[in-house]
Protein backbone atom coordinates (compact mmCIF):
# COMPACT_ATOMS: atom_id res chain seq x y z
CA UNK A 1 0.00 0.00 0.00
CA UNK A 2 2.89 2.18 1.02
CA UNK A 3 4.52 1.94 -2.33
CA UNK A 4 1.50 2.97 -4.32
CA UNK A 5 0.99 5.86 -2.11
CA UNK A 6 4.39 6.74 -3.30
CA UNK A 7 4.48 5.88 -6.52
CA UNK A 8 1.21 8.21 -7.55
CA UNK A 9 2.35 11.01 -5.18
CA UNK A 10 5.68 10.30 -8.00
CA UNK A 11 3.01 10.87 -10.78
CA UNK A 12 0.90 13.36 -9.62
CA UNK A 13 4.55 15.62 -9.16
CA UNK A 14 5.74 14.91 -12.63
CA UNK A 15 2.14 15.66 -14.03
CA UNK A 16 2.19 19.21 -12.11
CA UNK A 17 5.76 19.56 -13.53
CA UNK A 18 4.63 19.16 -16.82
CA UNK A 19 1.39 21.03 -16.68
CA UNK A 20 3.57 24.11 -15.23
CA UNK A 21 6.01 23.94 -18.11
CA UNK A 22 3.21 24.14 -20.19
CA UNK A 23 1.67 27.05 -18.22
CA UNK A 24 5.13 29.07 -18.45
CA UNK A 25 5.41 28.58 -22.38
CA UNK A 26 2.01 29.21 -23.01
CA UNK A 27 2.15 32.84 -20.96
CA UNK A 28 6.19 33.43 -22.50
CA UNK A 29 4.45 32.40 -26.16
CA UNK A 30 1.73 34.95 -25.30
CA UNK A 31 3.93 37.68 -24.28
CA UNK A 32 6.47 37.52 -27.99
CA UNK A 33 2.78 37.23 -30.12
CA UNK A 34 2.08 40.76 -27.88
CA UNK A 35 5.16 41.90 -28.64
CA UNK A 36 6.61 42.13 -25.20
CA UNK A 37 9.59 40.62 -25.43
CA UNK A 38 11.18 40.90 -22.43
CA UNK A 39 8.27 39.51 -20.50
CA UNK A 40 8.65 36.84 -23.21
CA UNK A 41 12.50 36.30 -22.38
CA UNK A 42 12.23 35.93 -18.60
CA UNK A 43 9.63 33.07 -18.82
CA UNK A 44 11.91 31.05 -21.37
CA UNK A 45 14.85 31.94 -19.06
CA UNK A 46 12.86 30.70 -16.26
CA UNK A 47 12.76 27.10 -18.01
CA UNK A 48 16.11 27.59 -18.78
CA UNK A 49 17.01 28.16 -15.27
CA UNK A 50 15.62 24.97 -14.10
CA UNK A 51 17.75 22.69 -16.11
CA UNK A 52 15.31 22.02 -19.18
CA UNK A 53 17.42 21.31 -22.53
CA UNK A 54 15.33 21.51 -25.96
CA UNK A 55 16.59 23.03 -28.97
CA UNK A 56 13.28 25.03 -29.28
CA UNK A 57 13.55 26.65 -25.91
CA UNK A 58 16.83 27.60 -26.95
CA UNK A 59 15.96 28.80 -30.57
CA UNK A 60 12.56 30.99 -28.84
CA UNK A 61 15.28 32.72 -25.93
CA UNK A 62 17.54 33.36 -29.22
CA UNK A 63 14.94 34.97 -30.76
CA UNK A 64 13.63 37.20 -27.87
CA UNK A 65 17.26 38.47 -27.72
CA UNK A 66 16.96 39.70 -30.93
CA UNK A 67 14.18 41.31 -30.32
CA UNK A 68 15.56 43.53 -27.43
CA UNK A 69 18.72 44.21 -29.07
CA UNK A 70 20.77 41.60 -27.63
CA UNK A 71 22.33 40.24 -30.79
CA UNK A 72 25.65 38.75 -28.97
CA UNK A 73 23.07 36.67 -26.74
CA UNK A 74 20.87 35.35 -30.10
CA UNK A 75 23.39 34.30 -31.32
CA UNK A 76 25.03 32.17 -28.52
CA UNK A 77 21.60 30.77 -27.77
CA UNK A 78 21.18 29.82 -31.68
CA UNK A 79 24.57 28.03 -31.11
CA UNK A 80 22.62 26.14 -28.10
CA UNK A 81 19.50 25.41 -30.12
CA UNK A 82 21.89 24.05 -32.89
CA UNK A 83 24.01 22.04 -30.15
CA UNK A 84 21.46 20.36 -29.12
CA UNK A 85 19.77 19.66 -32.37
CA UNK A 86 22.10 20.51 -35.60
CA UNK A 87 19.54 19.51 -37.78
CA UNK A 88 17.15 22.27 -36.48
CA UNK A 89 16.60 24.42 -39.83
CA UNK A 90 14.75 27.26 -38.02
CA UNK A 91 17.87 27.86 -35.71
CA UNK A 92 20.71 27.68 -38.78
CA UNK A 93 18.25 29.83 -41.10
CA UNK A 94 18.52 32.43 -38.18
CA UNK A 95 22.02 32.10 -37.06
CA UNK A 96 23.02 32.58 -40.72
CA UNK A 97 20.48 36.16 -40.26
CA UNK A 98 21.93 37.14 -37.03
CA UNK A 99 25.96 36.79 -38.38
CA UNK A 100 24.77 39.33 -40.97
CA UNK A 101 24.02 41.66 -38.50
CA UNK A 102 27.65 41.34 -36.66
CA UNK A 103 30.22 44.46 -37.23
CA UNK A 104 32.23 41.35 -37.63
CA UNK A 105 31.27 39.53 -40.75
CA UNK A 106 30.80 35.79 -39.86
CA UNK A 107 29.13 32.86 -42.18
CA UNK A 108 27.88 29.60 -41.35
CA UNK A 109 29.80 26.70 -42.14
CA UNK A 110 27.79 24.67 -45.01
CA UNK A 111 27.69 20.62 -44.69
CA UNK A 112 28.20 18.56 -47.96
CA UNK A 113 25.51 15.77 -47.53
CA UNK A 114 27.52 13.01 -46.21
CA UNK A 115 28.10 15.32 -42.60
CA UNK A 116 24.33 16.70 -43.38
CA UNK A 117 23.07 12.69 -43.18
CA UNK A 118 25.51 12.03 -40.00
CA UNK A 119 24.68 15.42 -38.15
CA UNK A 120 21.28 14.50 -38.34
CA UNK A 121 21.24 10.70 -37.35
CA UNK A 122 23.39 11.66 -34.30
CA UNK A 123 20.81 14.48 -33.46
CA UNK A 124 17.63 12.75 -34.08
CA UNK A 125 18.27 9.91 -31.36
CA UNK A 126 18.58 10.72 -27.69
CA UNK A 127 21.29 8.97 -24.90
CA UNK A 128 18.76 7.62 -23.61
CA UNK A 129 17.08 6.02 -26.62
CA UNK A 130 21.10 5.02 -27.24
CA UNK A 131 21.82 3.13 -23.62
CA UNK A 132 17.88 1.54 -24.35
CA UNK A 133 18.88 0.29 -27.94
CA UNK A 134 22.48 -0.98 -26.37
CA UNK A 135 20.78 -3.08 -23.43
CA UNK A 136 18.22 -4.88 -26.56
CA UNK A 137 21.11 -5.69 -28.36
CA UNK A 138 23.36 -6.95 -25.49
CA UNK A 139 19.96 -9.18 -24.04
CA UNK A 140 19.96 -10.56 -27.74
CA UNK A 141 23.69 -11.11 -27.86
CA UNK A 142 23.36 -12.96 -24.83
CA UNK A 143 20.30 -14.69 -25.42
CA UNK A 144 21.82 -16.39 -28.65
CA UNK A 145 24.81 -17.22 -26.97
CA UNK A 146 22.72 -19.04 -24.25
CA UNK A 147 21.21 -21.09 -27.56
CA UNK A 148 24.29 -21.90 -29.08
CA UNK A 149 25.55 -23.51 -25.89
CA UNK A 150 22.56 -25.38 -25.58
CA UNK A 151 20.89 -25.85 -28.81
CA UNK A 152 22.91 -26.42 -31.51
CA UNK A 153 26.15 -28.61 -32.24
CA UNK A 154 29.43 -27.48 -33.40
CA UNK A 155 29.01 -27.80 -37.28
CA UNK A 156 25.49 -25.97 -36.88
CA UNK A 157 26.76 -22.67 -35.23
CA UNK A 158 28.21 -20.60 -38.32
CA UNK A 159 24.92 -18.91 -38.59
CA UNK A 160 24.23 -17.68 -34.91
CA UNK A 161 27.96 -16.57 -34.61
CA UNK A 162 27.61 -13.94 -37.73
CA UNK A 163 24.50 -13.03 -36.45
CA UNK A 164 26.42 -11.83 -32.90
CA UNK A 165 29.04 -10.61 -35.07
CA UNK A 166 26.51 -8.35 -37.13
CA UNK A 167 24.78 -7.38 -33.62
CA UNK A 168 28.29 -6.50 -31.77
CA UNK A 169 29.30 -3.99 -34.91
CA UNK A 170 25.88 -2.40 -34.13
CA UNK A 171 26.65 -2.30 -30.55
CA UNK A 172 30.05 -1.01 -31.65
CA UNK A 173 28.14 1.86 -33.94
CA UNK A 174 25.74 2.64 -30.89
CA UNK A 175 28.45 2.93 -28.41
CA UNK A 176 30.63 5.50 -31.33
CA UNK A 177 27.02 8.00 -31.61
CA UNK A 178 27.08 7.55 -28.03
CA UNK A 179 30.31 9.46 -27.59
CA UNK A 180 30.25 11.49 -30.17
CA UNK A 181 26.94 12.63 -28.68
CA UNK A 182 28.57 13.40 -25.08
CA UNK A 183 31.59 14.85 -26.23
CA UNK A 184 29.43 17.26 -28.07
CA UNK A 185 27.55 18.22 -24.95
CA UNK A 186 30.23 18.33 -22.87
CA UNK A 187 32.66 20.23 -25.23
CA UNK A 188 32.57 24.06 -24.51
CA UNK A 189 35.64 25.36 -26.27
CA UNK A 190 33.29 27.42 -28.42
CA UNK A 191 32.18 30.94 -27.48
CA UNK A 192 30.42 33.64 -28.33
CA UNK A 193 31.33 37.41 -27.47
CA UNK A 194 28.81 39.52 -25.78
CA UNK A 195 30.47 42.21 -24.76
CA UNK A 196 30.60 45.43 -27.01
CA UNK A 197 33.83 45.09 -27.82
CA UNK A 198 36.99 43.07 -26.92
CA UNK A 199 40.41 43.81 -27.54
CA UNK A 200 43.18 40.73 -27.81
CA UNK A 201 46.18 40.80 -27.01
CA UNK A 202 49.62 38.85 -27.82
CA UNK A 203 49.97 37.83 -23.84
CA UNK A 204 47.42 38.09 -21.13
CA UNK A 205 47.43 41.29 -19.82
CA UNK A 206 47.07 44.84 -21.42
CA UNK A 207 50.97 45.72 -21.23
CA UNK A 208 50.83 43.16 -24.56
CA UNK A 209 50.93 43.95 -28.19
CA UNK A 210 47.36 44.25 -29.74
CA UNK A 211 46.23 41.58 -32.45
CA UNK A 212 42.68 42.43 -33.44
CA UNK A 213 39.67 43.83 -32.21
CA UNK A 214 36.08 42.23 -32.58
CA UNK A 215 32.54 43.10 -31.77
CA UNK A 216 29.70 41.42 -29.85
CA UNK A 217 28.66 38.26 -31.44
CA UNK A 218 32.04 37.09 -32.46
CA UNK A 219 32.16 33.34 -32.75
CA UNK A 220 35.38 31.87 -31.92
CA UNK A 221 37.16 28.99 -30.12
CA UNK A 222 38.88 29.03 -26.73
CA UNK A 223 42.27 27.52 -26.26
CA UNK A 224 43.65 28.43 -22.94
CA UNK A 225 41.94 30.69 -20.15
CA UNK A 226 44.40 31.57 -17.46
CA UNK A 227 43.94 34.44 -14.36
CA UNK A 228 41.01 36.11 -16.23
CA UNK A 229 42.07 36.14 -19.26
CA UNK A 230 41.11 33.68 -22.37
CA UNK A 231 43.44 32.36 -25.05
CA UNK A 232 41.04 32.39 -28.55
CA UNK A 233 41.18 31.31 -32.07
CA UNK A 234 39.10 33.38 -34.67
CA UNK A 235 37.53 31.84 -37.93
CA UNK A 236 40.34 33.49 -39.78
CA UNK A 237 42.95 31.71 -37.44
CA UNK A 238 43.92 34.39 -35.63
CA UNK A 239 44.48 33.99 -32.10
CA UNK A 240 44.91 36.29 -29.07
CA UNK A 241 44.56 37.24 -25.43
CA UNK A 242 40.98 38.64 -24.35
CA UNK A 243 39.04 39.30 -20.64
CA UNK A 244 37.44 36.04 -19.64
CA UNK A 245 34.23 38.09 -18.50
CA UNK A 246 33.54 39.53 -22.33
CA UNK A 247 32.11 36.51 -23.57
CA UNK A 248 29.54 33.23 -22.87
CA UNK A 249 30.27 29.40 -23.26
CA UNK A 250 28.70 27.34 -26.00
CA UNK A 251 27.00 25.06 -22.89
CA UNK A 252 23.76 23.57 -22.53
CA UNK A 253 24.31 22.04 -19.36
Amino acid sequence: MKKTIIFLVLVAIAISAFANTDVVVTEANTHYQNHEYQQALDSFLKLNNEGYINTDLFYNIGNCYYRIGQIGNAILYMKKALKVDSANRKAKRNLEFLLTQTKDKQTVAKDNLISKFFASLISNISLNSLAFISLIIIGMIIFIIHIIIHRFAQKDRVVPYFIITVLAVFLILVGIISNIKLSAYDNISTAVLLADTAIGFSGPNTEFTRVFTIHEGMIFTIEKEQNGWALIKLSNGIGGWIVADTFAKVSIR
